[in-house]
């Protein structure tokens, strides 16, 4: 009988990781896990928060540690920042994953720049969650959810949730203690079955939103191909074509067209700055044009969709800029009318005067006449002499009532700002038409700003030294209370809100110290009744014989810490 001969060699193994080499969830699909999805999840498989795994994992080997766990900033994790790229790389040493890029915009940031693409809260699919639940898959968020231009879930056609459906509170990107599918305030489960609250949108907006959506998701899917440093991109080779080919060079054409101005537009061609991945999507559904081949692809003169945007999209508006350029639909200042179409302009004038001047706000009669088709009112002047005069007359009452209602304001302490005495006036557009019509009370009323921010400051600065005197509060309730931002208040006011902090910490140790003393003498009477009847006082047996005395002792965490704390003092 032959044996093979064993190779008593040792076998070569693969170097051992800190953290869990966990595996990222769906990578090259368009449902791709989020960076601050992964963190979540790696914290719940070591069974700690996700602060503490920040702060014992990632702060020691940054170059500066920083202090405080400052949560507000961590969505940019999911970002291009190169702040956030080295905390892609601990990881990535830290768990034995070389792939950690591909969960973030990272892969391409030498083509596009995220500006204000990331959203600072969480969203998430509820239909996603109770589907993953249902077949015991791992519960993760996409990264596709992060991104702002999308509000959809485009496996199932419903908007997504920003808010708990428990608690209606709102939660961070990445939060000290938060678990992928559960609410980080109330630790509710965040999935569920039922239909969507409110009203539907029309067909037209959902499915703009569902274009939008399956461009990104497939945008995204691309990124575990996509090499920062080689990728060649064809983004700008292809605006730049655009606008030679069909707009005829005419950047106006091509901005309206694309929806985008004309100065991002002309920066992003003279190779001043990235184009933001905002204002790409923004490109793309105006112009129905797939996201990856806008980006990756040289799209030729022969292609189907560029002769579809040729005869389509900027035909459409270079016809509507011809018209918005000329809207007269008839010319009354030249030449005479017939006088069958003289009545029926003389009656359709006649109409829309008097409809304006029953308006509280009426309009211009210039503006009047052009929204008419007219390009002078001098015929309707003419015409109608009294209605023309009694709409300038209400007009220049109105513009008294507002040089009063400011020059009121201008002596007010603090002095309110232009939209607060707007909203007094009743007026809808503040920014526009009270500045047009009192233009240098406007200014002098803004010039005062400063002293409104000071006597702001001032009075938060009262509120914050009363409330040393009051009953102690978390510092998040007060700033609510006072319709602040906390970390504002901070970041202002860094000595007082570390006296409030001290004081509330210091009362919740005293409230913690009590409920100790009254749980520890619950027990000890508790234990020694047990232990007289002739049995064994266990933690099950004394926690039951506690709440049939006291039914509000209901902490089974705080008897067992009391019983320790006995035992040891028995010795």
């Amino acid at each position: 009988m032959a044996y093979d001969l064993w190779n008593l060699a040792p076998c070569a193994l693969l170097p051992r990781s800190r953290l869990y080499s966990l595996q990222p969830m769906a990578i090259g699909t368009s449902r791709i896990e989020s960076l601050t999805s992964y963190m979540m999840r790696l914290a719940e498989a070591h069974t700690v928060s996700v602060r503490i795994l920040i702060q014992q994992e990632i702060f020691p080997n940054l170059p500066t540690s920083p202090k405080n766990t400052h949560f507000s900033g961590l969505h940019s994790l999911n970002g291009m920042g190169t702040c956030f790229e080295q905390w892609v790389n601990i990881l990535g040493k830290l768990t034995a994953r070389s792939n950690l890029r591909v969960l973030t915009l990272l892969p391409w940031q030498s083509l596009l720049t995220s500006g204000c693409v990331l959203r600072r809260c969480r969203a998430w699919c509820p239909r996603c969650f109770q589907e993953w639940r249902r077949h015991a898959l791992p519960i993760y968020e996409c990264l596709v959810w992060v991104l702002t231009p999308v509000t959809v879930c485009p496996i199932h056609k419903i908007l997504l949730e920003q808010n708990c459906p428990h608690c209606r509170r709102r939660m961070l990107a990445l939060s000290a203690h938060a678990h992928p599918g559960f609410c980080a305030h109330c630790n509710s489960w965040l999935g569920d079955d039922l239909p969507a609250p409110g009203a539907p949108a029309s067909q037209q907006v959902m499915e703009d939103r569902l274009w939008i959506a399956n461009q990104v998701g497939e945008f995204l899917a691309r990124g575990a191909t996509v090499s920062d440093k080689s990728s060649p991109g064809h983004l700008l080779s292809n605006l730049q074509r655009m606008l030679v080919e069909l707009a005829k060079g005419n950047q106006r054409l091509f901005g309206r067209t694309a929806e985008i101005r004309d100065s991002a537009l002309n920066s992003w061609l003279q190779g001043e700055w990235f184009p933001s991945l905002p204002l790409v999507i923004q490109i793309c559904q105006s112009l129905r044009l797939a996201l990856n081949r806008l980006v990756f692809e040289e799209i030729s003169n022969t292609d189907p969709e560029w002769s579809v945007l040729a005869k389509g999209s900027f035909a459409a508006r270079r016809r509507r800029v011809f018209r918005l350029q000329y809207p007269i639909t008839r010319v009354v200042s030249r030449g005479p009318i017939p006088p069958k179409e003289r009545e029926a302009a003389k009656a359709e004038i006649k109409a829309s005067l008097e409809t304006n001047l029953k308006l509280d706000e009426p309009l211009p009669i210039q503006e009047l006449f052009q929204k008419l088709g007219y390009r002078s009112p001098s015929k309707g002047r003419y015409w109608f002499p009294d209605l023309c005069a009694a709409t300038k007359a209400k007009r220049e009452r109105r513009v008294e009532i507002y040089r009063q209602e400011l020059l009121t304001a201008l002596t007010e302490e603090p002095p309110p700002t232009i939209v607060q005495v707007a909203l007094r006036l009743g007026i809808s557009v503040p920014q526009l038409y009270l500045r047009q019509a009192c233009r240098g009370l406007c200014k002098a009323l803004a010039a005062r700003y400063p002293e409104r921010r000071r006597f702001e400051k001032t009075k938060t600065e009262e509120a914050l030294r009363r409330a040393l005197k009051e009953p102690p509060v978390p510092l998040v309730i007060l700033a609510s209370r006072l319709g602040k931002d906390a970390n504002r208040l901070r970041v202002v006011f860094p000595d007082l809100c570390r006296q409030l902090r001290a004081r509330y910490m210091a009362q919740r140790s005293l409230e913690q110290q009590r409920v100790r003393l009254v749980y520890e003498s619950a027990v000890r009477q508790a234990i020694g009744e047990i232990a007289d009847a002739g049995e064994y006082p266990s933690l099950q047996r004394t926690f039951s014989f506690l709440l049939k005395r006291n039914p509000s002792l209901t902490s089974l965490h705080l008897t067992n810490l009391a019983i320790k704390r006995i035992r040891m003092k028995l010795g």
